[in-house]
Formats: C-alpha cells, structure tokens, sequence
C-alpha cells in the first residue's frame, strides 16, 4: 500500500507515525511545503523571547531522522498542487526549482492546517508587519527584533515598540516574550475582551495581570491600515482613530482552514468552511481521509460540527485517520476544546462549551463561581483562583469549565476535562478523590468545592444571583453585604447595608420574612453561610452572588457608595500611579527606621486586610511595614485603605500572583490639616488653579508655568471645573455613562485642541485663527505646551470633586495626570509663594 501525507507538522506526521507502526511494508510519502517537518509551533513566540534559547530544540524532527526511524520519505520543500481524484495522484512542485512531477497513491491524508489571517488592509505587506506560524517566520521576527534590540543598547535609537494585534493565545504569548525582551509592547484586540476561548470574567483578572506587567491593552478596536514612519518603523492606524508607534507588529488575528486543496479536489465542506469528515476521518472520497485544523468535527457539548485549531485534537484526529486507512475500524467522537495559556504569573484556560456558546446554541445551563487557593493557604506560593463550571440544570451534566489564577490551574483544568469527557454530573465533583498535601492542593479540592456549590443549587439548598444581571437583579431588594466593616468602609455595592456575617442572626430578626434580599460577600462562602441562616429563619425570597464582589469587579467598572471622592472598584494602575494616588491627603510621617515584614500570601478575604490592620495597630508612627499579599486585587485595596487610615503607601511593586507593599504608620488624622496649613513657603515653587476652559487663558497658563519651569521652579497645576477639559484625551475609552455624563460630554470641549476662545471666538474661527498665527510664529500649540510642562517635571492634577459633577472619569483623561481634592490644592499651595487663579 502506497500512503501520500499532504502535511509534515502536527497531524501529518503523526498520521505517518501511526501508519509506519501499524504497516511495516507501506510506502508512506510525507510532502511538506516548508522547509521544516514535524516541528513545535507552539514553541515559536518562546525562542522569540529566548526563554527556549536553543533554536534546534523546536525541531523535533528532521527528514533524515523519520527516514532512519521509521522508514518514512519526507520530502521538505515540496508543495501539493492538485489533487485528481479518478487518477488517484497528486501533483507536487518542487517550491525551490519549480519543478513538478506526479506521485500516485492507495490512500491520500490531508493535513494542511490551517492559515494565519491576513485581513486586506492598506500596508498589510510592509516589511514590518509579521504572521508567526513557522519556523522561517520566526526566524525573520527574531532576527528584526535582535537587530533593533542591539541598536537600543548601543544608544542609537530608543526602545523597541511592537504591537501585537489580537489578544488570544499565540497574541498574549507573543505579547509577553516581547517584553521579556524589553520591547514596549501594545496588545489590539477588536472584542471587548482579551481571550476570546474564555467567558468575560474569566479573562478581567488576566487583563488586570498583563497590565500590571507593562503591557498597554487597546480593546473594542482594530486595525485599520499600517503606514512606514519617517525615519523607520511604522504607523498602526486604529479603528478607534489613535496611532500607535511599533518597530514591528505581530498579526496574531485567528486562523482558517487550509482547504484549496480540498475545494479544488471536489470534497464535501462543513458549515464552517473546514472539510467533512466521518467519525473514521475520511472525508467525502474513500480513498482520502484528512485530519488536523482543517476538518470539521463534532463537538462533546454543543450541537453541529466545529473547528478546533489545537494541537491534542490534530494529533488525535491523525491516529484515528492512520489507523482506518491501515485496516483497523477507530472512531474519533468529538472534541472539547481543552486549552491552556500562561500569561506572565498567570495561567488561564477552558474545557467545552463557555457560557456564550450555551447561550448561542440555546442550550439550557447553570453556573457557578468559586475562588479557592491553589492548595493550602498555609503552605507558601498559593493565590486565589477563579473557577467556573456549567452544568445541566436538569441532570447536573458538565458542560463546560474555566478557570485563572496562577497555581495549581493546569490540573483542575485536566480533572474537569476528564469528567466532561466522561459525561460525570457535577455530584460527582463532590465525591472526586483528588490527590492533597499542603503543597499540591487542598482536603477539599477547588473541583471538589464547585461539584459542592453546584450540587447545593440543584437541591434547592442555595440560590444565586448573576454579576451580569446587575443592577437589574437587585432593583427593588434589601442589598446586604456581609463581609466586615472595614472591607465594607473601602469599597462596597451602592445602596449595601453592612450587615457583617457574625451579626446577621440578631439583627434579622426585625427585618420582614417576606422582603426580598440579596446578599453579597467577597468570594461567595461568607453570603451563602448567612443565606442557610435566613432561609431556615423563614426567609423566602433571598439570592446570593455567585463568586462574591470578586466575580463581580470583572463584569462591572462602578464606583462605591461613599462620602469621599470615589475610586473605580477595578482601579489597577502602574507602581508609580498607586503611590501617588495613596500619598495624596495622607500624613506624612518622618521615618523611625523600623521595618517589619508580614506576610499574608495565601490568605483569602478578608485575611489580608484584617491582618495588615492589626498589624499596623502594634506599630508607632513613622513605622514601615512591608506587606506580601498574594491577592492580585491588593492593587486596588492597598491605596485606599492606606489613604483612609490615616497611612502612607511608600511602594507596591508586582510579586508572584500579587503584590509588596510597603506602608508607613501615620499620625493621628487631626494633624493632616496642621501639617498641610503650617509648611513654610518654597522659594522655588509656584502653582496654579486652572479654572477657565477658554483656549487663550489655559495657553497663557501653560506658557507661564513652562517659563517657571525653565526658571528652575516646582510647578503645580489644580484644573477644576471647565478648566479639566484641556486634559481630556481626543480618544477616550469606551465606558457606560450616565444621561447627565453624556449631555455634559456633548457640550464640552473634548480636549485641549477643542477649546474655545474666551473673547471672539466666531464659532470656532477665532480659535483657528489664533492657533494659525501662533504656528506662524513658531510658538508651541496648547498640546506642545501641555506635554513641554508634564517633560518638565510640572504637576498636572485633576479635582475629584468636579470629575464627579461632571460624569468625567479617570480613563478620559490624559496619561499622567494624578487626581486630587482640596487638601491637596491647600498642601500645594502652601508651599508655594506665588499662587495663580486662572
């Protein structure tokens, strides 16, 4: 029997594998039109990165090594043109001579993968802008990315910038490698999310992660034309009408199935565009199978037939072709889509259908949400993870699982592949016995824990309510949050009472049995043990929500109900903002020397907070305590809870899965005003109320304080009211606003080149006018001036107060501007000696 593989990667080579295993005496013909066969693409963005240093160890085979080994005639450089079905032979050109002859064949395998998109847009042939799907791309990447890397160390050009459109698998691996290799990096992604194969609040928390790390994430935009910069490199031209500055960019869009072959050949095609094939592999002519990512199969939840571009199914479609052509009756029944992505720390994947898709092929499901730990609390190197299961409402069948976090992801995700493979209920999960000691795990496993939640619905013994349905599922309910006062005190649901789990008992005893309630907690453990209290107290209509606040801060960006200038609840900034921000309006105490260290990894809500609080009690004013929270939403919690105690945050850096921070002890809140009110005057210092939004007093402003500058002087600038529209970026990030917010985005000026003239502004010529004459006498534009004071070191800081007023919020504002109230205007002023109200 003569075999011919079109296809010398994945499934083809391990269809000639099998097939040489199975038929001793077969003649197998491998044509591959690379140059390399059987090599790891999936390995390519990390010798890129030079985490894989060793260019030689993604080639795991080579034609000499599968022809000694197993006999097999790989031919590299040899592409497949034609197909002739009645004949039964192809025809093959040879890519490097041109030359073409004929091979006949007994059986035929298709294994031509699948093609990276290249959408047609204007520029997408310039020689900056890349596909990483073989092993030549990735030398051609590596190579302009070492050349550049090299001119920045030797001084001759400043740092590597790239960009990498679209944040799925490959986009995300090749986003971190580049930046592994120092470049900055920029991620474009057209959905709202990043990791399309996950539900939304699965992929918040790698967002939260890959910002944190450096990388800058443009979502709900696109692509839009690619343009060669003056001076080398290019332009990326969004859809949203920013420019983004790359030396190169990766395209990293998705893929579609390679199936010319298959067209031009007559076979049958799917409903989504991959070839037909039966549960044996082959396709619609009996003498041909095919396998890999360009075939269609069936998918082990959902209806219909589906593409799975991954590497498990192609080697184990590949198996199933090899051993129906050689004789043997094998059947491959579907594929559920397994996959896993490590980002940075952080490790994210899924198994079957996501909850979009159920929702899609109206397929009736539950779901549920916990957050364990990795494995035990206790024991060293362990962080919250976010699981989510779906499930049959009716029969408890898994139907889908996700999960994030950053130990400890990997194994929950094959244990729940496995039981979804096996068609088990999520009664099962709970009697799963899963291998536990303090390093690997927990007695109850995060598996056992969500077969628990999920079986507890199905009985009746719990209800819950959905981050995504708010505010729809708490209109006209009591909203009760139960987690302690001071987690309550830095941020909490607008409308919540704090009702703290110990006290729920006593204090429901004069609510209404009748009345309906919603509970919240941080995780969901804390509200379903005060749901069990209420519902056998007599309580009727009561829901709690699934995964807790957790859950809920990756589906909504809102702001606390509170009395201060409110922070968004996802408020995750760089090092350096976080600091600034938690300075602001706290004591300034002068250091003892005394620095303690305290670790609070591994503790779940609300450990962290109510160990550092206690902590901080035992220690004196002017006191350093360093903090080791392995919880990634520290970055939010630490500035606050240090601002409203009273405390200074000196630093907080990345670490693991978390966050070092570290704090000094303040004095007694009464001393703020008397430290702010009693600083002697600088010398040196000058600062400004911008109040005004005409063009030509915020100019007059801005040239004052950029010949302040150049005086040697310190340079603060308050901008409230109509005066924080000359820090409004041209292209602010989509956001929900408030009917209000809206009307008062309409009427302002959006940003500094909007602004109108104070005297004659004629509709908006006078200001052309001025803006002309000013270029003609090479003065610097109102934009120039901005970013000439911010180069200089001058502070630009926004009034929460009006931001709040007038529905603005800090993502529509320029980079670098801190956020402040009045303290921090009186603070800044009163080490001024010349104060300017404009």
């Amino acid at each position: 029997m003569k075999i011919v593989v079109v296809g010398g990667v994945a499934a083809g080579a391990s269809v000639a594998a099998r097939a040489r295993r199975l038929d001793e005496f077969a003649e197998i013909i491998v044509l591959e039109r690379g140059h390399h066969v059987s090599f790891a693409n999936c390995g390519l963005p990390y010798h890129i990165g030079e985490v894989i240093a060793d260019r030689s160890r993604l080639l795991l085979q080579t034609p000499e090594s599968l022809r000694e080994s197993l006999d097999i005639d790989v031919r590299v450089g040899n592409e497949v043109t034609a197909i002739d079905r009645a004949a039964q032979t192809v025809t093959i050109r040879e890519v490097d001579s041109g030359r073409e002859y004929v091979e006949n064949y007994d059986a035929l395998a298709l294994c031509t993968g699948a093609e990276p998109l290249r959408p047609p847009l204007p520029g997408i042939d310039l020689a900056g802008v890349h596909v990483l799907r073989r092993i030549g791309d990735m030398d051609v990447i590596k190579a302009q990315l070492d050349a550049a890397i090299a001119q920045a160390a030797a001084g001759a050009r400043g740092p590597v910038k790239a960009v990498v459109i679209g944040a799925g698998y490959i986009g995300l691996e090749m986003a971190e490698n580049l930046k592994h290799r120092g470049a900055l990096v920029d991620v474009v992604e057209m959905s709202d999310q990043i990791l399309p194969p996950l539900d939304h609040e699965l992929s918040v928390p790698v967002e939260h992660h890959l910002r944190s790390r450096g990388i800058t994430l443009h979502l709900s935009t696109a692509a839009a034309a690619f343009t060669e910069r003056k001076g080398g490199g290019l332009h990326v031209e969004l859809t949203d009408l920013s420019v983004l500055e790359a030396d190169l960019v990766i395209l990293s869009a998705g893929v579609r199935p390679n199936t010319l072959l298959a067209t031009a050949a007559g076979l049958e095609l799917g409903p989504r565009g991959g070839v037909t094939v039966d549960t044996h592999m082959r396709t619609s002519d009996p003498h041909i199978w095919a396998a890999g990512d360009s075939v269609e199969t069936p998918h082990t939840v959902l209806p219909g037939q589906w593409l799975a571009p991954l590497a498990g199914p192609a080697n184990r479609e590949a198996r199933v072709a090899a051993e129906n052509i050689c004789g043997r009756t094998t059947e491959y029944r579907s594929t559920q889509g397994t996959s896993i992505v490590k980002v940075f720390d952080m490790v994210a994947g899924g198994t079957g259908a996501t909850e979009r898709q159920l929702l899609a092929a109206e397929v009736p499901y539950r779901a549920v949400h916990v957050h364990p730990s990795g494995h035990a609390g206790y024991y060293p190197g362990t962080a919250m993870m976010q699981l989510k299961v779906l499930f049959s409402p009716d029969t408890g069948r898994i139907l889908g699982a996700q999960a994030a976090g950053f130990d400890g992801i990997d194994k929950r995700l094959d244990v729940l592949a496995t039981a979804l493979r096996a068609g088990l209920t999520v009664y099962d999960l709970e009697e799963l016995e899963l291998a536990y000691a303090p390093p690997f795990g927990s007695a109850k496993d995060p598996v056992n824990m969500a077969g628990f939640v999920a079986s507890n619905v199905l009985r009746g013994d719990l209800t819950l309510w959905y981050a995504q349905d708010y505010p729809e599922a708490t209109r006209g309910t009591r909203l009760i949050d139960v987690r302690t006062p001071e987690e309550f005190s830095i941020w909490h649901l607008p409308g919540a009472e704090n009702v703290p789990l110990g006290d729920i008992r006593t204090t429901s005893e004069a609510w209404d049995r009748t009345a309906r309630f919603r509970l919240y907690c941080a995780v969901g453990f804390r509200s379903y043990l005060a749901y069990r209290a209420l519902v056998q107290r007599g309580f009727t209509d009561i829901a709690t929500l699934s995964g807790g606040s957790d859950t809920f801060r990756s589906w909504h960006e809102v702001k606390p109900d509170s009395d201060e200038p409110p922070l968004p609840m996802t408020a995750y900034a760089e090092s350096a903002d976080i600091v600034a921000a938690a300075a602001r309006s706290t004591v300034l105490s002068q250091g003892t020397g005394l620095r303690v260290d305290l670790d609070c990894s591994g503790l779940a809500c609300p450990g962290p907070i109510m160990k550092l609080s206690d902590k901080m009690k035992s220690l004196t004013s002017g006191d350093e305590l360093v903090v080791h929270v392995s919880d990634p939403g520290f970055a939010s919690d630490a500035p606050v809870w240090a601002r409203r105690n009273g405390h200074q945050l000196l630093a907080i850096e990345p670490e693991g899965s978390g966050y070092v921070a570290t704090m000094r002890k303040g004095g007694a809140a009464t001393t703020a005003v008397t430290a702010i009110t009693s600083a002697e005057p600088s010398p040196s210092k000058t600062s400004f109320v911008v109040f005004s939004g005409d063009l030509d007093k915020v100019i007059a402003a801005f040239i004052i304080a950029n010949g302040a500058i150049a005086m040697g002087e310190e340079v603060s600038m308050f901008f409230t009211f109509w005066g924080l529209n000359s820090l409004r970026r041209i292209d602010p990030p989509k956001r929900e606003r408030k009917l209000m917010d809206k009307m008062f985005a309409t009427m302002m000026p959006s940003g500094a080149g909007s602004m109108p003239l104070s005297q004659m502004n004629m509709l908006g010529a006078g200001a052309a006018m001025i803006k002309k004459v000013m270029k003609d006498n090479a003065v610097a534009s109102l934009p120039e001036l901005i970013a000439s004071a911010q180069a200089g070191g001058a502070r630009l800081i926004a009034c929460t107060m009006t931001m709040d007023l007038l529905g603005i919020a800090p993502s529509d504002l320029m980079d670098n501007v801190e956020l402040g109230g009045v303290a921090t205007f009186l603070g800044e002023a009163a080490e001024s000696n010349t104060t300017l109200f404009i």
